[in-house]
């Protein structure tokens, strides 16, 4: 697997390779920015994008995948700026919305995790952003902090204050993670 840029690897072999490694990944973090299937394909789509112009500004000081995620977290960020598109992000999600019917069959443990997953979903984007690449992406505090641009102390303290809110959430539904 390519970390560090080859000579040789070229545009297309690198959007290639960004797809194929990271595809879902990005897709997955975009979707947790934008709460919606079709803006999060739009992005996506914008991010190879970014990766095929940018191509010849990749170093290989870092690693490619801390690299492509930061042109990701940064279009989703200049993306949620826009106040035209969060007018029409509000729009596509209340469109896209649907109450799915709860199946009798679906276990408890199911659900509570369900529940964690909105609860974070619906934190604010500084803190869904650490515990998303903390808890899906599997990144480090160090990574995080490479990838946002944001120092690593600022990192632990959002990410103590996702954990606060997440455990206020729990207690609210008067469950626990046991």
């Amino acid at each position: 697997m390519m970390e560090r840029k080859e000579p040789s690897f070229t545009r297309d072999e690198a959007i290639e390779f960004v797809m194929m490694e990271y595809g879902e990944m990005l897709k997955r973090m975009i979707y947790t920015y934008v709460k919606n299937h079709h803006t999060t394909d739009d992005l996506f789509q914008e991010v190879l994008l970014l990766v095929y112009r940018k191509w010849d500004r990749f170093d290989g000081r870092s690693q490619l995948k801390t690299w492509v995620m930061r042109i990701a977290i940064n279009r989703c960020k200049d993306f949620l700026r826009s106040p035209f598109q969060r007018m029409k992000l509000m729009k596509d999600q209340w469109l896209e919305q649907t109450d799915p019917k709860q199946l009798e069959d679906v276990v408890l443990q199911k659900e509570q995790w369900e529940e964690i997953a909105e609860a974070i979903l619906n934190m604010p984007v500084k803190y869904r952003e650490v515990m998303i690449l903390t808890f899906h992406q599997h990144l480090t505090q160090k990574e995080i902090a490479e990838v946002t641009g944001i120092p690593l102390s600022t990192v632990k303290t959002r990410k103590q204050r996702a954990r606060e809110m997440l455990k206020e959430k729990l207690i609210e539904g008067e469950w626990t993670l046991e």
